[in-house]
């Protein structure tokens, strides 16, 4: 009978030991792929937080066209913008083509024309807006202002349009990145 008890009380000593390294093993794993997806810039008012390991890089690597409706499921680049200030600030959201990228790569004679690139930006609870890259000026998608201490979460997804005359799989990209950038205005809205 004592040995019974004996090894009852080892065999749970086994058990807690496996499951608490387990457990931490887990922990470890987790908050270690968590931190290494989120890529932060600051500026004076704003904390930008891109929910992907590679920040604010888009890369589009091969042509395949597709209509508005796949686009809208292709990969998306997520990121969070938060005020942290006490008054409510304006920003702006722009995509900048990647010229240190491209350099990089050499690749600047096989860059995808901006007129069949095609993108939508998403902020929560409102509807998509689709816009084709070719349309901005100066890479600015929209100007917009956020109340103090608020935190706005945004989705965008590019794709090629359907309707082009390139090969689909051609050797063509594109290399951009998402900015977010604080105008600096501080704004008195009522709240």
């Amino acid at each position: 009978m004592r040995g019974i008890i004996k090894y009852r009380k080892k065999e749970m000593v086994v058990i807690t030991i496996i499951l608490l390294f387990a457990i931490l093993t887990t922990r470890y794993i987790y908050y270690k792929f968590k931190d290494m997806s989120h890529v932060d810039y600051n500026t004076a008012a704003l904390d930008i937080t891109f929910h992907e390991e590679s920040g604010g890089e888009v890369n589009l690597l091969k042509v395949t066209p597709v209509t508005d409706s796949v686009g809208l499921s292709s990969k998306a680049y997520k990121f969070s913008i938060k005020n942290n200030t006490n008054s409510s600030i304006q920003y702006s959201i722009n995509i900048k083509n990647n010229k240190e990228l491209t350099l990089k790569d050499g690749c600047s004679e096989y860059q995808i024309p901006t007129n069949i690139i095609r993108f939508s930006i998403h902020k929560e609870n409102e509807k998509n807006k689709i816009y084709t890259l070719s349309d901005l000026i100066d890479g600015k998608v929209l100007t917009r202002i956020i109340k103090a201490k608020k935190i706005e979460e945004y989705t965008m997804r590019f794709w090629i349009v359907n309707n082009n005359t390139l090969p689909t799989g051609a050797k063509l990209h594109y290399h951009g990145i998402i900015n977010v950038v604080d105008e600096g205005v501080e704004i008195a809205i009522g709240s």
